[in-house]
């Protein structure tokens, strides 16, 4: 059996291994072969599985689904992670059952999972204030939780005052800034313009402009949303500049330009911004007002500057992208497969291709109202 059989077998054996952890104590599973959290965590699956329960049918017949599907310990976890916020009686369960049976990918059960507990009010919301964490070796924490608004606009004030050859940690740079503003020794918060690109879709920008865009949501290239209503308050303030830009995006081929009352000296960057408001790696939030301009086709292998040929990625992914990997268009590819993978136009869409050949694209919530989603 190859390492890829056993992987498989793992994978698919969720149940039966938890059905014979049932029956050990975590310390029984710790040592040379895990250590004692990852043993408790089973151990207390288990007992969630196999143990009393409140409604022992579902129970029974959620388990017996379970092992028919071959689910994965990952998924169990994923399912109890959930379906534990719920405190009703019988709720979890009716919870885990919906859950077990649901057909999809791991990605998409979990935002399932996570609308499901919402609607029952398993969630609470995130709560406004500032927290202050315990001493540990000699430095202590500070969390704030605020609007999105208040706090990017923080952001981009801190982000302003860090020198710009500055090459330490994002978090170390921002430091001083932070308390330079506390302090009142710093310039006071930015007032918030605009030039950050708002993409916005032509029948949301009409309702917008008669009134009645109150239910429309926009996203920034700050990483932020805002509300039609907060779009025209903007406006009305002078915030969005004096100057309209407007993209021309190809459902296929992506942007092909960009036009303006004068023309603009960053137009390729403004439109790749529109494109693609956040980072378009998988998992990245970096937004795109904090990213680089990336060739799609390397600049050194003959990539034109086009629109087509452009997208934003932030300074790691941009670092870590396959640029000499093999291409279409190189008449002998360079041998191997890439170590991470490279961007690619597909469909008009910048997407992720892995060293497998998949093509991945960004599930932030942001990225996916970028402007080629609004044709």
């Amino acid at each position: 059996m190859n390492g890829q059989q056993i992987i498989k077998l793992f994978y698919t054996s969720g149940i039966p291994i938890l059905r014979d952890v049932y029956e050990c104590s975590p310390y029984d599973l710790a040592g040379d072969l895990m250590p004692l959290n990852t043993a408790r965590k089973y151990t207390r699956l288990a007992d969630i599985l196999f143990g009393p329960a409140d409604s022992p049918k579902v129970q029974r017949d959620s388990v017996a689904l379970a092992e028919a599907r071959q689910l994965s310990l990952e998924y169990l976890e994923m399912v109890n992670k959930h379906a534990k916020k719920l405190n009703t009686r019988g709720a979890a369960w009716k919870l885990r059952a919906e859950l077990i049976a649901f057909e999809g990918t791991f990605e998409e059960v979990e935002a399932y999972a996570k609308k499901r507990v919402m609607e029952e009010g398993g969630d609470k919301p995130k709560q406004r204030g500032v927290r202050l964490g315990r001493v540990v070796d000699g430095l202590r924490t500070i969390s704030i939780t605020d609007t999105q608004r208040r706090i990017t606009d923080l952001e981009k004030t801190l982000d302003a005052a860090v020198e710009s050859d500055n090459d330490r940690p994002r978090s170390e740079a921002l430091l001083e800034p932070f308390w330079d503003l506390v302090e009142g020794t710093g310039t006071g918060l930015i007032k918030p313009e605009y030039r950050t690109v708002i993409a916005i879709g032509l029948d949301d920008f009409a309702k917008v402009s008669c009134g009645k865009g109150d239910e429309v949501v926009v996203a920034l290239s700050d990483g932020t949303t805002m509300t039609g209503a907060e779009f025209i308050n903007a406006a009305m303030a002078g915030s969005l500049g004096d100057k309209l830009y407007v993209g021309l995006f190809h459902p296929t081929a992506g942007p092909v330009n960009l036009y303006e009352a004068r023309f603009a000296s960053e137009k390729l960057r403004t439109l790749a911004m529109a494109e693609n408001l956040v980072c378009p790696w998988p998992d990245c939030n970096v937004p795109a007002d904090r990213c680089q301009v990336h060739h799609i086709d390397a600049h050194k292998h003959g990539g034109h500057t086009k629109p087509s040929n452009l997208t934003m990625l932030c300074k790691y992914h941009n670092g870590v992208n396959d640029d000499d990997g093999p291409r279409k268009k190189r008449k002998r590819p360079s041998p191997g497969k890439p170590k991470r993978g490279r961007m690619r136009r597909h469909r008009g869409k910048v997407r992720l291709q892995t060293p497998g050949g998949k093509l991945v694209g960004n599930t932030h919530h942001v990225s996916s109202m970028g402007a080629m989603n609004l044709i």
